[in-house]
């Protein structure tokens, strides 16, 4: 006990500490220059490191406050073999115990909130160079890319032209999944008109969607879907110059077949990103 106990305040700290460090270090410097979940990790353990020797009284000051009643031992027994032996594995147990309880935090956390954001800011470069300019190769006013999180079951965009958040749908949700998941092209001429479209996003952005070509994002090796390009209200624009007339137009074959080609550019970069 007097060897336990006190290692399961030291285990308890050192293992919160480390969780909490390696969390926020994982999140902001990690996913700012691409250090791994480990590396993070090891930051974290230093730091754990430091505040067991900066607070370790504390532990000491607690474990004083319960009173543990003497062990009654002489200094021979104290010092001999069977005494270590205790000694040592009443520790293993407490430093063990302390860990697993600091582990508990986890319960609470998105582990997998840094690991979505490093792959979130390894593809923003190509998203955004992509997609600013995908919407203009149809004279569309917005363009969209939806990646499948398969953990979460979700559809989530982090890149949309004129937008700044991350939105996410439900995987089944929407024009967008529904081609996710047949992995089809949609072309809709009125969105409000179409039961699957969802209006949920408008609602949240208060941008009126009209029309919709929605392309599915196929890897070439596997032919697995891994999201879908959206592109938003087509419009004819009467003459060449840049103020002029713009009016609301509709979807044809040619369209569909840029922003396929459009898709196919996107699969290659994101492939190259999750094999580099």
């Amino acid at each position: 006990m007097h060897a336990a106990i006190p290692m399961i305040g030291f285990g308890f700290m050192d293992n919160l500490v480390m969780i909490q460090a390696g969390e926020v270090l994982d999140l902001t410097l990690g996913v700012a220059f691409g250090l791994s979940t480990l590396t993070a990790a090891g930051f974290g353990q230093c730091v754990s490191d430091v505040a067991g020797i900066t607070c370790g009284g504390i532990v000491d000051a607690v474990v004083a406050r319960l009173n543990l009643p003497a062990h009654g031992m002489t200094e021979a027994q104290i010092t001999s073999r069977t005494a270590r032996i205790w000694r040592t594995l009443g520790g293993c147990v407490g430093v063990v115990t302390g860990c697993l309880l600091g582990m508990s935090i986890l319960l609470f956390k998105d582990t997998a909130a840094a690991d979505r954001m490093k792959r979130a800011n390894e593809l923003t470069t190509i998203f955004r160079t992509v997609m600013q300019d995908g919407h203009k190769l149809v004279h569309a006013e917005r363009a969209t890319l939806w990646l499948l999180d398969k953990d979460s079951g979700e559809l989530w965009s982090k890149i949309a032209t004129g937008e700044k958040d991350e939105i996410r749908v439900r995987q089944h949700q929407g024009v967008v999944g529904w081609a996710v998941q047949n992995g089809e092209t949609a072309r809709v001429d009125d969105a409000y008109q179409d039961p699957r479209f969802n209006q949920e996003v408008d609602k949240r952005t208060g941008y009126r969607t009209r029309s919709l070509l929605v392309v599915p994002i196929k890897m070439d090796t596997d032919g697995r879907v891994i999201g879908a390009i959206q592109i938003v209200n087509k419009v004819v624009q009467k003459d060449n110059s840049d103020t002029g007339d713009r009016t609301p137009g509709v979807f044809d074959e040619a369209d569909e077949r840029m922003a396929v080609m459009l898709s196919r550019h996107v699969a290659t970069f994101i492939d190259v990103v999750e094999n580099h």
